[in-house]
């Protein structure tokens, strides 16, 4: 097993073993790493899960020493690796701190591949990268990640139909080892279906609930656990911060 706490990825693919499960949460530090997002994010990390994903905006203006802080908080209280996706707050030094801001961690029976969507688009060599993914590993299912979310009518916080199209048109032809899509930015909890591809936005770790959210989405501090099957299938379930919600 990799060491604990923030991983720096430096390869597009990293291979693990033995993974059941994930704990995801998504923006924890983009309203500013202050004492009531501290503990919300500290009781998410007192689970003991396999791994953390961390589904970006992990900063606020994205200054180092923004990411050192949080990098520090975290590291201490896990025993299990963290990987991160970037946010639109973490792009000024992102790639300083975390490395690759597209990549692929390659499971027993899964494939969970962060693609960068932080500038509210796709670089080509992103979607290439996908594609090829996709391709190489015909056996798996796949679970996609991305910061900003799919469109759906419960927030303007998301992506042009356009730039989602473009993913689409490469997810299409695998459709049915597309697992889901987790994503962030829009502060609450929300699951919903875009066209016909099963997406759920977990923003809950920290930064305060600022959205305006159309129901049935809630305003609410959380994490999601994610449960791996050895059939390809997986289960999620929202896991509240007893702290509070907003």
């Amino acid at each position: 097993m990799r060491k604990a706490g923030f991983q720096y990825i430096d390869h597009p693919e990293i291979k693990l073993s033995g993974i059941k499960k994930i704990v995801m949460l998504g923006d924890p530090g983009c309203t500013g790493f202050y004492e009531d997002s501290k503990k919300v994010l500290g009781e998410i990390l007192s689970q003991k899960p396999d791994l953390f994903f961390i589904l970006g905006d992990l900063a606020f203006t994205g200054a180092d020493e923004e990411f050192l802080e949080i990098i520090d908080f975290c590291n201490a209280r896990v025993k299990v690796p963290i990987y991160a996706l970037c946010g639109n707050h973490d792009l000024p030094h992102y790639s300083k701190f975390f490395g690759l801001r597209t990549y692929a961690l390659i499971l027993d029976h899964h494939i969970f591949l962060f693609l960068c969507n932080a500038h509210g688009h796709f670089l080509e060599k992103d979607v290439d990268f996908l594609r090829a993914e996709l391709e190489k590993y015909p056996e798996k299912d796949f679970i996609l990640l991305m910061h900003i979310p799919p469109p759906t009518p419960m927030s303007r916080s998301v992506l042009r139909k356009s730039e989602w199209e473009k993913i689409e048109r490469v997810l299409d032809p695998h459709r049915e080892r597309i697992r889901h899509v987790f994503c962030a930015h829009v502060h609450g909890s929300y699951e919903y279906q875009a066209d016909g591809y099963p997406v759920t936005i977990t923003a809950g770790s920290g930064a305060a609930m600022i959205h305006a959210l159309a129901r049935p989405a809630k305003k609410l501090f959380h994490s999601r656990v994610v449960a791996l099957h050895q059939d390809g299938s997986l289960s999620s379930k929202i896991v509240p911060v007893m702290q509070g919600s907003a």
